[in-house]
C-alpha cells in the first residue's frame, strides 16, 4: 500500500478532517482567505469575515488575550497555540486558536472546545468537592503494591501528613499499630491478599504519641502474573466518632448504675429508659419489660392518666416546680420511705418531647432529721444559756446548719433562723468557701483543730474568738461537725498588752543605755567645738579668724542637726510612726534628681557617674526614702574617695530592682564590713558623722521590702546595693 498521507488527492479531505477552521489574516488582521470546517463559532462564517478585521468582530476581553499573540506570531515568525475564552450575550465559548506565519501572513486554525472545556471544568470542580469533603469526614484512597512494600494515600486523615497525597513503606506504617490490634491487622492483610474483600476492618494506630482509631476497606484486587498484587480501598480516621461513642457507652453506664433511680417516659407515660436502681424499687425484673409499662401505673406519686397529663403539661410550660418527693412511694419496698425526684422536658431534633426523672432515696435524710430534731431539743434546753457559741453542722448534707444556741443566733446571724441553711446563705463567696474547705478537712481527718482568731463583731468592733472544731461520729447517725467559739476578747486584750508592755519595757531598757552611751558621745562633741568657738569668736577681734571660727561654728550646728534627725528617724522607724507612699517609682528619674542634685559637691579629682540603664524599669518603693538611701550612700562615698569616680545606677535583678553605689575609695576593713549596718558604727573612725545613716538605710530597705549589703577591698573601694521590689 502506498503513502495515503502524501498523496495530494487526499490532502484536502484530511485538511477537513484536522485542520478544523482555516483563516488566512493579513498585517492587519483583515482576513483574506477562509476554509470552514467548523461551525460551531458563531464567527466562523465565510459571508461575515472575508474582507472584513478578524479582532473588531471580538469581545474587548477577548481582543486583549488574542490580539498580542497575533503581533508576536507576525514579527517573530513564531507560532502560537493558546484556548481563549469568549463572553457574548450571556453565553460563554470557548475555542482553540492556533496562529503561525504563512509568507507575511498570519495563517490561523480555529476549533470549537466549549464542550470539551466545560467538561473538564465541571470535572475539576467535583474534584475539589470531593477533596473538601474527604477532609471533612478524614476519608483517603489508599493503594498498597506488593512489588514496592509501598502504602500510598490519596486524600487527607489528618495523621502521617496534611498533605493530600503521600506514600509511606508499608512495614513503617506496619510500626504504627496499636501492639494490641497488630495480630488482627496482619490477618485482615493476609486475607486481603489471598482475595476476600468482605471485611471493614478497625484497628488503631499511633502518631505523635496520640492514638488514631480507623475504619478501612479494601476494594480492588489486582493479581499480575509474576505474582505481584495491588490492593485498593478506602481508610477513614474515626476517632472523634469512637471518642463519642465511648462518652455515650461511659454516660450510659454511669446512669444505669447510679444509686439513685432514673426513668424516661413519653408524653403517653410509656416508659422508654429506666435504670437499673428503678427497676429494682418497681420489682422490675427483665430489662425490656418496662416498655410495656406506664409511669402513673407503677409511680404512686401519680393517681390515674389525667394527673400525669397535668404534671407533663406543667413541666413542659414551667409552670410548677421540676422538684416533687413522693412519700411511702413503693408498696414492695416499705423501707424506703422518700424520694425525691427531678423532672425536665428534653425535645429532640424533630420536636418529640420525653419526660427525665432522676430520683434519688431520702429516707437516711428522713430519719436523720428526725434524730436530729430530738436532739436540738436537748441540747437547747441545756446550752442556749451557755455564753458561747455552739453550732452543729450535718457533714452529709453539704454542711448545712442542723443547730445552734441562742449565742450564735445573737452574735453572728441575729434575726435570721440558720437551720437548714449553709454558710453560703449568710456569709460572702470568700468567706463561705473558706469555711467550707476546713470543714471538709476536719470531715475529712478527723483531726481536732484548736486556735484564736480575730474578728469583727456585728458592730464592727475588734473581738477575739476561742475556736475548736472537731468532727462528732455516733453508730447509727450522720456524722456532725461541732464548732465551739468561746469570746476571749477581755482576757486576749490584757494578755496581749501585758506581753507588749513587758517587751516594750525590756527593749527600752536594754537600748536606753546603749543610746545614751553613744548618743552622749556624739552630741558632746559639736556641742563643744560650738562652746569653745563661741568663746573664742567673743575674745578675737582679727575679722578673718572670726569667719573661720563662724565656718566652725556652722559646720558642727549642721552636723549637730544632721544627727538630731537622724536620731528622730532612727526612733521614728523603730516605734512603727514611719508611714511610706510605696507606688511605682520611675529609677531612671530618680537617678537623674541625684545626678543634679550632686553635681557640684564632687571634687575636681572625683566623677560621679551615672551609668545607663533601661529607662523602662519601675519599683515599687516610696521614692523619698529611696532618694534618702541613694543619697547617703553617695555621701558616704564623697567622704573616702579622694580621686576617680563614683559610679551608681540599677538593673533588673529576677523580680527586684537593685541599686548601687559603686566607689574607689579607701575601702572597709574586713572587721568592720560585718557591722557596717549597725548603730554607731563607722567605715573610718576619723571621719565625720553619726554611725546611724547606714543603720537607718537598712531599716528604710527592709521596710519596703528589699535587702542590703555591702562588699569592699581595702585599698580599691566598696559597692553598695540594695533590692526593691519590682513594679
Amino acid at each position: 500500500m502506498g503513502s495515503i498521507l502524501n498523496d495530494e488527492r487526499n490532502a484536502q479531505r484530511l485538511l477537513k478532517m484536522t485542520a478544523g477552521t482555516l483563516i488566512l489574516l493579513d498585517e492587519s488582521g483583515n482576513c483574506i482567505d477562509i476554509q470552514v470546517q467548523d461551525e460551531g463559532l458563531w464567527f466562523l462564517n465565510e459571508k461575515l469575515l472575508k474582507g472584513q478585521n478578524l479582532f473588531s468582530l471580538f469581545p474587548q476581553e477577548t481582543y486583549r488575550q488574542l490580539y498580542p499573540n497575533f503581533r508576536d506570531v507576525l514579527t517573530r515568525k513564531c507560532v502560537s497555540s493558546q484556548s481563549y475564552e469568549m463572553k457574548l450575550n450571556d453565553q460563554t465559548y470557548y475555542f482553540r486558536c492556533t496562529m503561525q506565519p504563512y509568507d507575511n501572513l498570519v495563517l490561523c486554525q480555529y476549533k470549537d472546545i466549549t464542550e470539551s472545556s466545560i467538561q473538564r471544568r465541571e470535572i475539576l470542580k467535583r474534584n475539589k468537592e470531593l477533596d473538601e469533603i474527604q477532609k471533612i469526614v478524614l476519608l483517603s484512597h489508599w493503594r498498597y503494591e506488593s512489588r514496592s512494600n509501598e502504602m500510598y494515600f490519596s486524600g487527607s486523615t489528618g495523621i502521617f501528613t496534611d498533605i493530600t497525597n503521600c506514600s509511606l513503606d508499608a512495614d513503617i506504617f506496619r510500626q504504627h499499630i496499636v501492639q494490641e490490634d497488630l495480630e488482627s491487622y496482619d490477618r485482615w492483610t493476609e486475607r486481603l491478599l489471598k482475595g476476600d474483600l468482605s471485611d471493614t476492618f478497625t484497628y488503631r494506630v499511633k502518631h505523635h504519641d496520640k492514638i488514631h482509631h480507623i475504619r478501612s476497606k479494601c476494594f480492588s484486587r489486582e493479581k499480575f502474573k509474576d505474582g505481584h498484587i495491588i490492593l485498593e480501598g478506602y481508610v477513614q480516621n474515626i476517632t472523634e466518632i469512637q471518642q463519642n461513642r465511648n462518652d455515650i457507652n461511659l454516660l450510659t453506664d454511669a446512669i444505669n448504675n447510679a444509686s439513685g433511680s432514673v426513668f424516661a417516659a413519653d408524653e403517653e407515660g410509656h416508659l422508654i429508659f429506666t435504670n437499673r436502681r428503678y427497676r429494682e424499687q418497681h420489682h422490675i425484673k427483665d430489662k425490656e419489660a418496662y416498655s410495656q409499662l406506664k409511669v402513673y401505673e407503677i409511680n404512686s406519686y401519680f393517681k390515674d392518666k389525667e394527673d400525669w397529663d397535668n404534671y407533663v403539661e406543667n413541666v413542659k410550660q414551667g409552670h410548677r416546680s421540676q422538684h416533687f418527693t413522693t412519700y411511702h412511694p413503693f408498696p414492695l419496698c416499705p423501707e424506703i420511705i422518700a424520694i425525691e425526684s427531678y423532672a425536665h422536658w428534653i425535645t429532640d431534633d424533630n420536636g418529640k418531647g420525653t419526660i427525665w426523672t432522676f430520683g434519688r432515696d431520702i429516707t437516711q435524710r428522713i430519719v436523720a432529721e428526725q434524730k436530729l430534731k430530738h436532739f436540738n431539743l436537748i441540747m437547747n434546753r441545756s446550752l442556749e444559756k451557755l455564753p458561747a457559741s455552739i453550732v452543729v453542722k450535718d457533714i452529709n448534707d453539704g454542711f448545712k446548719y442542723v443547730y445552734r444556741n441562742r449565742e450564735f443566733f445573737n452574735r453572728i446571724i441575729y434575726q435570721e433562723d440558720p437551720i437548714g441553711k449553709d454558710d453560703f446563705y449568710f456569709h460572702s463567696y470568700e468567706d463561705a468557701l473558706r469555711k467550707r474547705e476546713e470543714d471538709t478537712q476536719i470531715a475529712q481527718s478527723g483531726i481536732e483543730k484548736h486556735w484564736v482568731v480575730e474578728d469583727k463583731d456585728g458592730d464592727g468592733n475588734t473581738v477575739y474568738i476561742d475556736k475548736r472544731k472537731l468532727k462528732i461520729e455516733e453508730e447509727g447517725l450522720p456524722p456532725l461537725l461541732l464548732s465551739i467559739d468561746w469570746d476571749i476578747t477581755d482576757m486576749e486584750k490584757m494578755k496581749r498588752e501585758l506581753i507588749e508592755a513587758k517587751e516594750k519595757a525590756e527593749t527600752s531598757d536594754r537600748l536606753k543605755s546603749a543610746f545614751l552611751a553613744n548618743m552622749s558621745h556624739e552630741i558632746r562633741t559639736p556641742l563643744n567645738a560650738i562652746v569653745g568657738f563661741s568663746r573664742i569668736i567673743a575674745e578675737t577681734e582679727d575679722a578673718d579668724e572670726r569667719n573661720e571660727y563662724y565656718s566652725i561654728v556652722e559646720e558642727n550646728n549642721e552636723r549637730l542637726l544632721k544627727l538630731i534627725n537622724e536620731i528622730l528617724d532612727l526612733s521614728k522607724i523603730e516605734a512603727d510612726m514611719v508611714e511610706l507612699s510605696i507606688r511605682p517609682i520611675s529609677m531612671h528619674a530618680l537617678c537623674t534628681e541625684i545626678g543634679q542634685t550632686f553635681q557640684f559637691r564632687c571634687g575636681e579629682q572625683v566623677q560621679l557617674i551615672h551609668d545607663p540603664s533601661d529607662p523602662s524599669l519601675l519599683a515599687m518603693a516610696d521614692n523619698s526614702r529611696v532618694f534618702q538611701i541613694v543619697s547617703n550612700l553617695i555621701n558616704n562615698s564623697l567622704k573616702f574617695t579622694a580621686q576617680g569616680a563614683i559610679h551608681y545606677g540599677y538593673r533588673q535583678k529576677d523580680h527586684f530592682i537593685e541599686v548601687y553605689v559603686r566607689d574607689t575609695g579607701g575601702g572597709i576593713p574586713e572587721e568592720k564590713l560585718r557591722k557596717i549596718f549597725d548603730r554607731f558604727v563607722k567605715g573610718n573612725e576619723m571621719a565625720q558623722g553619726s554611725g546611724l545613716g547606714l543603720a537607718i538605710c537598712k531599716m528604710l530597705v527592709e521596710k519596703m521590702g528589699g535587702q542590703i549589703q555591702v562588699t569592699s577591698e581595702v585599698g580599691k573601694g566598696s559597692t553598695f546595693s540594695f533590692t526593691l521590689p519590682e513594679a
